[in-house]
């Protein structure tokens, strides 16, 4: 199962990364470079915009890293599952990474810009993303748009986010028989009942997603800021200020990295 997950998620991201930098370079460019804002920067550099932004991405890392040594562990072979004497500490694994990735901000605010661009309303510098309410924010921005539009990310992402069962997991409203290899949640939208099989191909979506969304950002980033030139041509941030994205190789340590810098166009 996991093969075939993972192709078709791969494949599903490969296609809208082309599309969106066919349609939108601009967007693009600004999506792959993590463009975001720093309120109160403006005083100090002349913009609040940022490339390059990494704090998202720093919180994130530990568990992003946890997420695919644990895949590589458990499911380098085909047909693993919830048996044995580590089958339900496996599953209890599986439930954490679950809501710890539904959580969080970084992984949302990628796929949310993304959709957005997706959706052709261009890339959202500082997106709002909710504490509570992820639900809604995740049906109504990502899920249903998308689809409206017969996207497939609105369909990969309806295969991969469940807020039932993820509810049921933050809160510990659930119970597992091992027996019957079932999942019993009780949540405010009601009693639910959910095979393993149900539950592993929610996880395997949702890690694969996570993933290969970044995976392919990053790739991205980095043959883009290796052409050491101009990436856009001039635009307007959201505070007004024109600029230009550059690729550049610069070197840290001694070795080379490729970086992205927001350029300030002089009248």
């Amino acid at each position: 199962m996991i093969k075939e997950i993972r192709q078709e998620v791969s494949d599903i991201i490969e296609k809208l990364f082309t599309t969106i930098a066919n349609e939108d370079y601009t967007s693009y460019i600004l999506y792959i470079g993590r463009a975001d804002i720093i309120h109160g920067l403006k005083a100090h550099v002349g913009t609040d915009c940022v490339i390059d932004y990494q704090l998202d991405r720093y919180y994130d890392e530990t568990r992003e890293t946890f997420y695919v040594h644990y895949l590589n562990r458990n499911y380098s072979k085909e047909g693993f599952n919830y048996d044995g004497e580590s089958g339900i500490d496996d599953l209890s694994i599986e439930m954490m990474i679950y809501c710890h990735l539904w959580d969080s901000v970084y992984f949302l605010k990628s796929l949310y810009r993304l959709a957005a661009i997706l959706d052709g309303k261009g890339y959202q510098w500082n997106p709002d993303i909710p504490e509570n309410g992820k639900y809604t924010f995740v049906k109504e921005n990502i899920i249903l748009p998308l689809q409206a539009k017969e996207i497939e990310l609105g369909n990969l992402v309806s295969k991969a986010f469940d807020s039932n069962i993820r509810n049921a997991f933050a809160h510990s409203l659930y119970n597992v028989d091992v027996e019957s290899k079932k999942i019993y949640t009780r949540t405010k939208q009601g009693n639910r009942t959910y095979t393993f099989d149900e539950f592993q191909k929610l996880f395997l979506y949702s890690v694969n997603l996570m993933y290969l969304l970044k995976r392919y950002l990053e790739f991205n980033h980095d043959e883009a800021g290796r052409m050491n030139a101009a990436l856009t041509e001039m635009f307007l941030t959201p505070d007004g200020v024109k600029v230009q994205v550059y690729g550049e190789i610069t070197k840290r340590a001694g070795r080379p990295f490729p970086e992205f810098k927001l350029v300030k166009i002089k009248d």
